[in-house]
């Protein structure tokens, strides 16, 4: 008797889009904000001012006042032009790329710019913790979403997602495709479930610079709040004067900022220590009132002053986007 026919094996190709990447998106958009905020604060708006460096080279190093004052302007134009690479590299990954040599440089020039972000906020948090009067000891912490986004930026540029088993990978840089990877290989038969994808140790590295980035700024500002710094209490007066008008005394004020001190060092703890989700949260929602509170106290001029400090919320956004739609790889079985 003849053999029914076999059926042919079973191959499933990868999903070409995975839902892993949203993070890395919201990341770049993060660090290309507070690149346009680095460029309003030190070359365009009306409050432009010359960041730590300046006053480190003109006043510490007594270089000239011109030499300075232009490695200072460099600086900052160079971080503005790597942000609108970083935009234009990112609408380039959207689409699909595959190894040709085109796309490599394409990427490697998206991994330059976000490596000078990130050098050119360390040399200015480590400028600030040289020159600052008051807690320059936090400075190096305090800042450290600033220069850790970035960081993370050129991590997820450098990522690759592998198949179980081996049988298969996605060509995947996390932000060499903005919203996940594209296909390359089929895994022939194996059923394979979109969260089957082991996440490549560069993503993982990149999640812990972020956590452990924003615990440090949240432990930092929570520590002077504590402390009752003074410039944190005149935002908090002047917001009041020009929004809501309670009357909100300076006791009133100091008494609010050791509340929110101690709750910044909760979350600090909480996000580093139990991977809070909730933690995250806070930290979004109370990053991103912070960084606002510039525009609130001193007027939109100071627009510049909020977009510089957008990853105080950017970066736990990321981390929580990250946590609620990563899935925990499972076992491929095979077809019969």
């Amino acid at each position: 008797m003849k053999k029914p026919p076999q059926p042919a094996p079973r191959e499933t190709a990868f999903p070409r889009r995975l839902p892993l990447g949203l993070h890395s998106l919201v990341l770049r958009i993060v660090v290309v904000i507070q690149c346009f905020g680095v460029g309003g604060r030190y070359l365009f708006s009306s409050m432009e001012t010359e960041s730590d460096v300046y006053g480190w080279l003109y006043f510490d190093c007594h270089w000239s006042e011109s030499l300075a004052q232009s490695i200072d302007n460099a600086g900052a134009l160079m971080t503005l032009v790597a942000g609108g690479l970083l935009c234009l590299t990112g609408w380039r990954m959207t689409k699909p790329m595959n190894e040709s040599p085109r796309d490599e440089i394409l990427r490697r020039f998206d991994r330059a710019a976000a490596w000078w972000v990130a050098l050119w906020m360390l040399l200015n948090a480590a400028a600030h913790m040289m020159r600052a009067a008051v807690f320059a000891e936090l400075s190096l912490a305090e800042h450290a979403v600033r220069y850790a986004a970035p960081i993370a930026l050129a991590l997820f540029s450098g990522a690759r997602d592998r198949a179980p088993g081996g049988t298969g990978h996605v060509n995947d840089s996390d932000t060499g495709d903005l919203f996940g990877g594209h296909a390359t290989k089929v895994a022939p038969k194996l059923d394979v479930d979109p969260g089957a994808f082991s996440q490549p140790r560069r993503t993982r590295v990149a999640i812990h610079v972020l956590v452990v980035a924003a615990a440090f700024t949240f432990a930092a500002h929570g520590y002077k709040a504590f402390e009752c710094y003074a410039p944190f209490t005149d935002l908090i007066l002047l917001s009041d004067m020009q929004w809501t008008d309670t009357g909100c005394t300076q006791t009133t004020a100091e008494q609010l900022l050791v509340v929110i001190g101690i709750a910044d060092i909760v979350v600090a703890l909480a996000l580093l220590l139990i991977r809070s989700r909730l933690a995250a949260f806070y930290m979004v929602v109370w990053g991103s009132v912070t960084a606002a509170s510039r525009m609130t106290a001193f007027g939109f001029d100071a627009w510049p002053e909020t977009l510089i400090r957008i990853a105080n919320g950017g970066v736990p956004l990321a981390i929580l986007i990250y946590w609620m739609t990563i899935r925990k790889p499972v076992t491929p079985t095979s077809s019969s």
